[in-house]
């Protein structure tokens, strides 16, 4: 099925938002939380664990890509055909991660129970993770690989060895001055997304009154590593910037580019961009971009891809939205272009792409992912969905409970 939209006509897209200040990451501490870290659960948890989606795309060329998802479901595709991949497992597979280095075709893979899958190039080979947490995402922090998950989880890989990664952090006040040590086990919900300069996710907000539920209770954060040989820790956490109308919000997705800092974007839970500066204090901080790219609250950004060429950027969201945003785009200046692309009935989670006439984005939508082409200069974006029919399977071979049949993330 192909379906043809024009994108969004105007130079310049708007959304009808209150017109507010751009902000950086504040340092605000907060006080110990002392109160019961019940596991979150979020709302809308799929009826059964035997949905058919796809939760990650990544590939090393157009003709070598892989997506995976829900009951162990692998794919590759080699240019012409899509073919199943047997990964010994019907737990959920989360996240990829392949090497950006031309040449390194390694391509991981994570997923619930602690699982680690490593491809270089003929067949798949599990790892010991030495953890058994839901890992939601991979990626290179300081120079290493890691992956993260459920409750703080933090792994990374020396030679072919995964080991934890520290399992204290610090808060600090609006001066910079550290004010409580923490726990990632006890006071990190989860941790989604890894860049180079930062791990993402969420913390308990110990100034929360009332009953957990889904993200109630829980505020977005970042982790940056400690250079401070005083402190203990090997973390410091560093909430996004609190808004008065955003009561909780997740980082959901990061990208990573050491080289360049105008191509580290961040995506949350509210829908809001940010992207890495340096403050005035020579400081890295993620910059809020306006507007918000969600109508509804609680809809966010799931992932974003940025093209090497163009620095332009490609985003999904739990709307079923695909957005694209070029390099040189300013709420504030009003430059640039900012351009709704295609909207689906359902939510995205992950996009990926060699260009922006091969974009490849998947979702909670059964046994299929979806293909992109974006013509810039005609101004039309063309969408082909490619059934993909997963292999027979139990759902409940590998002794999952019910319920862990997705990505632990707010299905909103």
């Amino acid at each position: 099925m192909t379906n043809i939209a024009p994108a969004t006509p105007g130079r310049h897209f708007r959304l009808n938002l209150l017109l507010l200040a751009v902000v950086g990451v504040s340092l605000l501490g907060l006080a110990a939380c002392s109160e019961d870290k019940a596991t979150v659960n979020f709302p809308r948890t799929p009826a059964e664990e035997s949905q058919k989606w796809l939760f990650d795309v990544t590939g090393n060329s157009a003709s070598d890509i892989y997506v995976a998802g829900n009951i162990g479901a692998m794919f590759h595709f080699d240019g012409a055909t899509w073919t199943a991949q047997d990964m010994g497992t019907t737990a959920a597979i989360t996240t990829l991660w392949t090497s950006p280095l031309p040449g390194e075709n390694t391509v991981y893979a994570a997923g619930h129970g602690g699982r680690i899958w490593r491809n270089t190039g003929s067949a798949w080979s599990s790892m010991t993770s030495g953890t058994q947490a839901n890992l939601y995402g991979m990626g290179m922090f300081a120079n290493q690989l890691h992956a993260v998950g459920a409750k703080g989880a933090i792994r990374r890989l020396s030679g072919s060895t995964w080991s934890g990664a520290g399992g204290t952090m610090f808060q600090l006040d609006e001066n910079g001055s550290p004010i409580d040590t923490l726990s990632t086990t006890e006071d990190l919900s989860s941790l989604l997304a890894v860049n180079t300069f930062f791990l993402g996710g969420a913390y308990f907000d110990p100034k929360y009154e009332g009953q957990r539920f889904g993200t109630l209770g829980t505020k977005g954060t970042v982790l940056a590593a400690n250079t401070d040989a005083a402190l203990i820790g090997p973390w410091i956490l560093r909430p996004l910037s609190g808004e008065v109308l955003v009561e909780d919000e997740w980082v959901m997705c990061m990208t990573n580019d050491p080289a360049d800092l105008s191509r580290n974007y961040l995506g949350t839970s509210e829908g809001w961009l940010f992207r890495i500066v340096i403050n005035d204090e020579g400081n890295r901080v993620w910059k809020k971009f306006y507007p918000e790219f969600s109508i509804d609250p609680g809809a966010g950004i799931r992932d974003i891809w940025v093209d090497d060429a163009t620095g332009d950027v490609y985003l999904v969201t739990d709307e079923g939205k695909v957005w694209f945003q070029t390099a040189d785009y300013s709420f504030a200046d009003d430059t640039g272009t900012r351009e709704l692309l295609y909207d689906e009935v359902g939510s995205f989670v992950s996009i990926w792409g060699t260009g922006p006439d091969n974009l490849y984005f998947t979702g909670y939508f059964d046994e299929k992912i979806f293909h992109g082409d974006h013509d810039t200069g005609a101004g039309t974006f063309t969408v082909t969905e490619i059934p993909l029919a997963f292999p027979a399977k139990s759902a409940a071979s590998d002794g999952l409970a019910a319920g862990l049949n997705e990505k632990g993330l707010p299905l909103r």
